[in-house]
């Protein structure tokens, strides 16, 4: 990959976000309505905003300064958007390419610290390794809606009230579904969202009785050659810290299936009392 670094940030940090502005556009409108989900675009910056659950991963802006610069005004409006809708969970995942250097200290400035960094990745459509796995994947249809949802709220440990918004988005267009199943048990859960050339994979959950058994391994491999079939020039993803106190399978996963890191990007979040 020759492109510079502006250019992968790019790619890496807007299509992860486009993919999230599609899921969250995707929400059913009575659960949209009671939960407060909703997308905000900030110049080319995507902020999701879900109050309903104050939790970072569902209240976050993506890309700010990546393709054109930012500014203090717009960080006081970032900040102002989240206060007003009463959400104290929320981040600037600020990508190291972003332009303007006095973005970290804008953020700062505003009562936001930096927590802890998330790693992007990124690959291209080079066939994957031959990964082993005792169970069995299949890209799946509204048929498996309801056992999709219930296998990623249990794996991810969210709400139940997540399911039918997740499973929204079987059928919908640029969206692609995986079950890892051990004989007729969905076990592990994955997507693949493809915009123009870029395919996201995302959603990746096992259940605990299931980890360790090369599911999320199988469920990247088929995403890459299904993301190949379909035209994709790069893939990416992201995954939280790797550290060696805290090791981060899903980290290695990524890594076995030929993704590398792109950059690790800092999340930004209210610093509090």
């Amino acid at each position: 990959m020759d492109e510079q670094p502006q250019d992968v940030a790019r790619i890496v940090e807007l299509g992860e976000a486009e993919a999230y502005a599609d899921f969250y556009h995707s929400a059913p409108a009575d659960f949209a309505a009671r939960q407060g989900v909703r997308v905000e675009r900030i110049g080319s910056a995507i902020a999701i905003l879900m109050p309903g659950l104050d939790a970072m991963l569902f209240n976050r802006v993506m890309g700010l300064g990546v393709r054109e610069p930012a500014t203090a005004t717009r960080v006081d409006d970032v900040v102002a958007m989240y206060q007003r809708a009463g959400i104290q969970n929320w981040a600037v995942q600020l990508n190291p390419a972003a332009q303007r250097s006095e973005l970290p200290a804008w953020l700062e400035a505003r009562g936001l610290a930096r927590k802890d960094d998330w790693p992007k990745m990124i690959r291209g459509v080079e066939p994957p390794p031959d990964i082993r796995s005792d169970l069995r994947v299949e890209c799946i249809g509204a048929e498996h809606a309801s056992a999709f949802a219930r296998t990623l709220c249990q794996g991810f440990g969210m709400p139940d009230l997540l399911g039918p918004w997740a499973a929204a988005t079987i059928g919908r267009a640029g969206w692609r579904h995986y079950l890892a199943f051990d004989g007729d048990q969905p076990v592990a859960t994955g997507v693949l969202f493809v915009r123009h050339d870029i395919g996201w994979l995302g959603m990746a959950a096992t259940l605990p009785s299931h980890r360790g058994r090369g599911a999320q391994g199988a469920l990247m491999a088929q995403r890459i050659r299904d993301g190949m079939a379909l035209g994709c020039r790069r893939l990416i993803t992201e995954t939280g810290q790797d550290t060696p106190g805290q090791p981060n399978p899903s980290y290695h996963n990524m890594l076995r299936t030929g993704f590398k890191l792109a950059y690790q990007r800092a999340n930004y979040m209210p610093a509090g009392d």
